[in-house]
């Protein structure tokens, strides 16, 4: 369906936890949050009623988020759920890959189609410090195994902070000169304390283009995505850079969230949501009013260019 700024809204994020093995930096500094017990957490049930409503207004892809999506035992059964629902034509995962090499075969079973890999670092030390005490080589593993199983395309996300990990860009891009894989890097967003505190750290993708002529932009472009991709001579896979701070994609945006307490958010950098988990008591008709009023008040915008403060961090989002 369309939104009351005439965007096609047709692809629904769902973070269906806020856990997560990692501590990054941008995220979770110290773990807060990392491990909460949440008591209203939607069941496997609901996220499947919730999105076979929202397949009837047209949301046609599903992404499965976290925190880290592959902590919840149940992930499985909640893909395969979503995949039986008519009209759901692709499901996707953002994963940190820390379990993804043991889980990859069983989520591709479940109807899993391609994956999102965060990676902001491919120096072991440096991987340890972003994440927090992550293993690089178990995400590394996680990439070759998926990459056997088909799960593709595989898109590296990569956040590029000043004085962190910002002379890896060229390694970054030797990555997917080597491999078939899309290698992406996002600018550094205001959400969370760390965004919001260490706006000098943001690495703008357009110096990043400037300095590098060799790439060639690649005129494919889909409704609603933010990257734009590069490409250069012998290159086995391409070069994507997503810009929500300096360069706001809001007009064509396709997206809405759903967090796993039960709340539906218009817009990543906006606050306003609205709570389904007494509308979920009701029968699907007024499920379904519900969530077509819900999408259709989505904010023209986000709020990244103002004083902007996220009520919640990157973990409670999804991404």
């Amino acid at each position: 369906m369309r939104d009351r700024f005439g965007r096609e809204i047709e692809y629904l994020r769902i973070s269906i936890t806020h856990n997560c093995n990692l501590k990054c930096i941008y995220c979770a500094p110290g773990g807060d949050h990392c491990a909460d017990s949440c008591s209203n957490t939607l069941s496997p049930a609901d996220f499947e009623r919730v999105v076979r409503s929202m397949a009837k207004v047209g949301i046609r892809k599903v992404r499965i988020t976290g925190g880290e999506p592959l902590v919840r035992t149940d992930v499985c059964e909640i893909i395969e759920r979503i995949s039986h629902i008519e009209g759901i034509q692709d499901i996707s995962m953002t994963t940190n890959g820390i379990r993804l090499d043991k889980m990859a075969v069983q989520l591709k079973a479940a109807g899993l189609k391609r994956l999102n890999i965060s990676l902001d670092s491919l120096k072991e030390d440096r991987f340890r410090y972003i994440t927090g005490g992550g293993r690089l080589q178990s995400t590394l593993k996680g990439i070759e195994k998926s990459l056997s199983l088909g799960l593709q395309p595989i898109k590296i996300n990569t956040v590029l902070m000043k004085g962190v990990n910002e002379d890896e860009i060229d390694a970054f891009i030797q990555l997917a000169k080597e491999s078939p894989l899309d290698v992406r890097f996002i600018e550094l967003m205001p959400i969370g304390k760390y965004g919001e505190e260490n706006s000098d750290k943001i690495v703008y993708n357009s110096d990043i283009i400037s300095a590098r002529p060799q790439l060639v932009f690649v005129n494919e472009s889909f409704q609603g995505q933010p990257a734009r991709y590069y490409k250069a001579e012998g290159f086995k896979g391409r070069i994507g850079f997503i810009s929500p701070v300096s360069h706001q994609f809001c007009s064509c945006c396709n997206r809405i969230r759903l967090t796993c307490d039960g709340k539906l958010k218009p817009c990543l950098g906006n606050n306003g949501e609205v709570d389904l988990m007494d509308i979920l008591k009701s029968d699907s008709d007024e499920l379904d009013a519900f969530i077509r009023q819900a999408i259709f008040e989505k904010p023209a915008s986000h709020n990244f260019g103002s004083s902007f403060s996220s009520v919640r961090n990157m973990s409670r989002i999804g991404g």
